[in-house]
């Protein structure tokens, strides 16, 4: 069995939509062990005013965890995180010590982007993470449809330095068969450079990342698929710089207007 680590899963209980309680929890981490995962980065959501989570409690939460766990003598290693919805204070809140960065780290941070549209001041935003030198993650990517519709907003987003994750669910069909395509697409373009479960309970979305790496290594190969999983994982939990190849450009979607204008022009 290859060992793969999970950068995005609400294991947590009683924080966010997550785990309902210890027991679930503790399901949850036998799962993973079962998978193949050694470690697993606790992200509740931190929405203001629905999930006001806050550093000291999920600490506190993690610390939990880890003693539960060891008590049931499951070795799944726990890290402490949020997925941050996306809010003009969260630089700010980070540095103050309320929000917490992937593994508390302090280099990486997960960013949850709205649905349906992207705010106008998202490059503002970036750059004032970029000022205390955090590198966003974009979660779920393959499911904003944004990116679906024009997915050269995301590559602009990779180029400047952001990173892309999907879930592993996307890739094997537990969404539409238009997020699974998309899923891919991102994948041939190298527009996504982390694989996660994204699990929030034991239905629809299990803390499994095997079957999303199968998947994986269908569309990019064993090598690359390796490292949505496992390489970059390990080097995001370790606070360390992660060197990746050039996201592949995206032609154009060809619209009427230009299937007219090439007749037009041939006449």
């Amino acid at each position: 069995m290859r060992f793969m680590i999970d950068l995005h899963c609400h294991i947590l209980p009683d924080l966010d939509d997550g785990a309902g309680d210890w027991g679930q929890a503790v399901d949850m981490a036998r799962i993973a062990c079962g998978d193949g995962i050694t470690d697993v980065v606790c992200t509740p959501h931190w929405v203001p005013g629905k999930y006001d989570n806050t550093r000291p409690v999920i600490m506190e939460q993690v610390e939990t965890l880890r003693r539960i766990l060891a008590k049931a003598s499951i070795p799944l290693k726990i890290h402490a995180g949020m997925e941050l919805r996306l809010d003009i204070t969260i630089p700010g809140r980070i540095r103050s010590g309320e929000l917490l960065t992937v593994a508390d780290r302090g280099v990486y941070a997960l960013i949850e982007l709205p649905d349906e549209s992207l705010p106008d001041h998202l490059d503002e935003f970036f750059w004032n993470l970029a000022m205390q030198r955090i590198k966003p993650i974009i979660s779920h990517v393959e499911r904003n449809a944004v990116f679906r519709d024009d997915p050269r907003r995301l590559f602009r987003l990779v180029v400047k330095g952001c990173l892309a994750q999907i879930t592993a669910a996307s890739l094997v069909g537990i969404f539409t068969s238009e997020v699974r395509e998309f899923a891919a697409f991102l994948l041939e373009h190298r527009l996504a450079h982390i694989l996660v479960t994204d699990s929030h309970g034991l239905r629809m979305r299990k803390p499994i990342l095997s079957e999303g790496l199968a998947a994986a290594t269908a569309i990019v190969g064993e090598k690359a698929a390796r490292r949505l999983v496992y390489d970059i994982p390990q080097r995001i939990i370790n606070g360390q710089y992660i060197d990746l190849p050039d996201p592949l450009p995206i032609r154009r979607k060809k619209t009427l207007f230009d299937l007219l204008n090439k007749l037009l022009n041939k006449a």
